[in-house]
This record gives C-alpha cells, sequence and structure tokens, in this order.
C-alpha cells in the first residue's frame, strides 16, 4: 500500500525527532548536460546526454515525471503513489537502500536526502562502488524548487525540459499572485494532521504559498518549522481561516478531522467557517503540484466563497489536476 508522501526536513536529519513520513525532491550542483566526477570533483560529461535515475526522493520522482523526464527513472523510492512508476522498482528510501537491485539496474545516478553532516560514509562508498553518482538534495523554500526543477533536467539530461518546466511553473505562481494581490490578507493556519496538533511554521515552502495568496502564516511566530501545538496554543493563534492537508486522508481521517474542528466553535476560523480540508496526494511534496495548491489555498482564502459557522469541508479548485 502506498505510504503518505510528505516532506519535513527533519526526517532527513535537520534534527534529532524521526517523523513517520518521507521526503522530497532534489538534485545536484551540476548544470547543463555535464555531472561531476566522485573522485576529483571535475566536470564530466553523461554518455550520450541522458542517464539513468533512481529516485529515493517523492518530490524528485514528481518533477521528473512534471518534466516528461520519467523515462529516465529505473528505480523509486519506498514511498512513491504516482500510477507512472507503480511497475518500477522500490529501492529504499532516507532510512534503507536495497543495493542488490540497485546494482542490477546500475542507474547513473541516485537522488537521496540526507543532510550532509549525517550522510553515512558506507553510502558514498557503496555508490562509489557499484559508479553510481549520488545527488544529494534539499528543499526547504518555494524559490529551491524552481532551481532544483531546472538542475534534476540536468541531472537527467534534459536540460530544456528541465528549463521549460521551471519556466511554466514561475508562470503560474505570477498569474495565481496576481489574482490574489487585491485581496484582503488573511491570517491563516497549515495543519498537517487531522488533530490539530502538527502545523506549518516559517520560512517552509507551504508558508511561501500563503505569501503568494496574499495571507499570512498564523504561526509564523511560533519560530520553528514544523512545530507542534495544543489546543491552548492554537486557540491563541487565532487563525482567521484553517487549510488541512491530509494527503491521500481515508474518509474516517477527514471525518476525524471535521469533528476536531466542530469542536472548537470559538476559533475564528471554524465560527466563519473558513477550515477546508485537501486530501490530494501531493498536498505535502514541494514539486511540480506547488502551483495546484496555491490555488486551492487561493480558492480556500477567496473572500467571495460563502461561510458559515457549521461548514466544515474539502477544497476545491477549478484549475488543479485531478489527482493520480
Amino acid at each position: 500500500m502506498p505510504r503518505t508522501r510528505f516532506y519535513d526536513p527533519r526526517a532527513m536529519g535537520h534534527a534529532s525527532r524521526k517523523r513517520q513520513l518521507l521526503l522530497v525532491i532534489g538534485l545536484t550542483a551540476c548544470f547543463a548536460t555535464l555531472s561531476c566526477d566522485r573522485s576529483t570533483g571535475a566536470a564530466r560529461p553523461a554518455a550520450g546526454g541522458r542517464r539513468t535515475v533512481a529516485s529515493l526522493v517523492p518530490a524528485a520522482t514528481d518533477i521528473l515525471l512534471g518534466m516528461g523526464a520519467g523515462d529516465h527513472l529505473v528505480a523509486v523510492s519506498n514511498y512513491e503513489s504516482a500510477s507512472a512508476v507503480k511497475t518500477l522498482p522500490r529501492v529504499g528510501d532516507y532510512q534503507t537502500t536495497d543495493w542488490e537491485t540497485l546494482a542490477r539496474l546500475h542507474p547513473d545516478v541516485m537522488i537521496i536526502q540526507i543532510a550532509p553532516e549525517r550522510l553515512p560514509p558506507g553510502l558514498k562508498q557503496r555508490a562509489d562502488e557499484l559508479g553510481i553518482e549520488l545527488v544529494n538534495v534539499k528543499i526547504e523554500r518555494l524559490e529551491d524548487v524552481f532551481d532544483n526543477v531546472q538542475r534534476l533536467g540536468a541531472v537527467a539530461g534534459e536540460v530544456e525540459k528541465g528549463r521549460a518546466a521551471a519556466r511554466t511553473l514561475r508562470e503560474r505562481f505570477d498569474a495565481i499572485r496576481d489574482a490574489c494581490a487585491g485581496r484582503p490578507s488573511v491570517s491563516a493556519l497549515i495543519v498537517r494532521d487531522e488533530n490539530g496538533r502538527d502545523v506549518i511554521g516559517p520560512d517552509t515552502f507551504l508558508d511561501d504559498l500563503l505569501k503568494i495568496v496574499n495571507a499570512t502564516n498564523a504561526a509564523a511566530s511560533l519560530g520553528t518549522r514544523y512545530p507542534s501545538i495544543d489546543r491552548e496554543k492554537l486557540l491563541s493563534l487565532k487563525p482567521e481561516a484553517v487549510i488541512v492537508l491530509l494527503p491521500s486522508a481515508k474518509p474516517q481521517t477527514l471525518d476525524a478531522a471535521a469533528r476536531f474542528w466542530a469542536s472548537i466553535p470559538e476559533l475564528p476560523a471554524v465560527k466563519s467557517g473558513r477550515v477546508r480540508m485537501i486530501a490530494d496526494d501531493y498536498a505535502l511534496v514541494p514539486g511540480p503540484h506547488l502551483a495546484d495548491l496555491a490555488q486551492k489555498f487561493a480558492d480556500c482564502l477567496d473572500p467571495a466563497e460563502p461561510t458559515a459557522a457549521t461548514t466544515i469541508r474539502p477544497a476545491t479548485s477549478r484549475t488543479t489536476a485531478p489527482t493520480k
């Protein structure tokens, strides 16, 4: 059964506490159709300009698929749910690696996301022994997504596809920003569980999406990128709107979330009926669907949307691509 995909830098070694959900994207500091030699750091051309890729980062997988370079993928992570890669071998995640399968497939590149200071020496050694170039990536802000779309294109030998995908993504964000510019700013809280505990703080790609749609992050004052809060703290934040991200959630999970928010009618967002749930499978992945997610944020916060104190419902979007 596919696992929920979520980007949280703490799961990649940016903090000591482990998270159950995984994430994200990537690419290398190399450019054009060149890649870096692992032993010398010199640039070496990819054979024929085309390279095969094993992606242990779901957002990297999404990016390659989104730019039309999915045919470069020969293996993916244990957390993939996209139908386009359902037949590809699963070769690991940020904790485990299936070296036997990788040795058989022999990809040119393996994309990982691990904090550099936590990168096990044996991981690089084993990759070197198999002649696989390690591409260790991270993404924390929206601008990183644009950069990494282009870099992943270069890693796969699809420079023009990467550039075109980044350009299209930026144009979509610009259009959403322009459409929301005239709206009154709203204090919004992004939540990533059904119990209102795990929220999105400042300096994250999701925080950046709120700025795109002319909203402020109600959790910005917490000063932590992925904080957990209790009910008292939640009430003190007084968000005017709440967006709950529950990728691929089952109906019972959505029902549990609705019951939770209905239990705090004194919260401004609940009182005004501005609690929305987004269950698309890409809702927590910083990849090519971020523009779709930004449009959903815009729809959730649209002042023209009718509100009712008892209404807690899934978000819809006129322009969002259907869930895979």
